[in-house]
């Protein structure tokens, strides 16, 4: 059997790249997907891309998560359609790209971003909760009621410069997954964060090939996640497999982190003794 066969999930952001694989896995693992891009035209762009990949049984509804409104009509189709909801996999989000530095950039620049990826997120999550969740008996196996997994970034810890706005989102939803973590898990409501480094997107495409050398050599694998990557992260945090993991930040970032500096930032002292 198929992990999330007979299962519902609704993916914000699934029109494109990283959200478009979670969608795709999701539907290659038996659900029923629901997923938005932040407007008709993407999110029916979305809807063309899974089509000519073969894939049915999924629903597009253009829906900007920093509208309540516009979250409430989306739930409302994942209401008629499917009547519950067992997945949330919150993934959109406003990249923050172009604000100039910490100085410069202006209050309506990180608002518009703290209101898509924090407030986005909050309103999802109360709405999938209130509406579907609560409603909802609890898994034999599991002892849940639903499961919620955000995508964050190692960047909420160790940041890039001229982000300010997109890296004080995502350091904000490490405490946000930890606050509904700890008051919905009593309620049997799962909530994770998969927090990945760097993805290849079609962004990458822009880039020259010294600066994807450069980024590669982050890494201690020499290469990033791609959006599959992501997805399958996502899939087992989804998953009755991971019924223990609540409040949880898993990390997906090549292992970019765990060392102190890049090795073209290191001396190599093999060969040195203390005197």
């Amino acid at each position: 059997m198929k992990r999330f066969e007979n299962k519902v999930v609704l993916v914000t952001g699934g029109n494109r790249n990283t959200g478009l694989e979670i969608v795709s896995l999701f539907l290659e693992e038996g659900a029923k997907v629901f997923f938005c891009g932040s407007t008709a035209e993407s999110t029916e762009k979305g809807c063309a891309a899974l089509r000519e990949r073969g894939l049915t049984n999924f629903t597009g509804v253009p829906c900007n998560v920093a509208s309540r409104a516009e979250v409430n009509a989306m739930m409302d189709v994942v209401e008629k359609e499917a009547g519950r909801l067992d997945v949330l996999v919150s993934n959109a989000a406003d990249l923050g790209i172009g604000h100039g530095d910490s100085l410069t950039m202006t209050e309506e620049m990180l608002f518009k971003t703290l209101g898509t990826n924090m407030g986005g997120f909050f309103r999802v999550v109360q709405e999938a909760t209130n509406r579907f969740f609560l409603k909802q008996e609890r898994d034999a196996y599991t002892d849940q009621r639903g499961v919620v997994v955000c995508i964050g970034s190692n960047s909420s810890e160790r940041v890039s410069r001229k982000r300010l706005a997109y890296l004080a989102s995502k350091g904000g939803l490490d405490a946000m997954v930890r606050s509904f973590a700890t008051d919905l898990g009593p309620m049997g409501i799962r909530v994770n964060m998969l927090a990945p480094g760097y993805i290849w997107t079609d962004r990458w495409n822009w880039l020259s090939d010294d600066v994807k050398a450069k980024r590669r050599s982050n890494t201690l694998t020499g290469h990033e996640s791609d959006g599959r990557d992501v997805a399958e992260g996502v899939a087992f945090l989804a998953s009755a497999g991971a019924r223990t993991f609540q409040g949880a930040r898993l990390v997906m970032d090549s292992g970019s982190t765990v060392q102190l500096y890049p090795d073209s930032c290191e001396d190599d002292t093999s060969n040195m003794r203390q005197s």
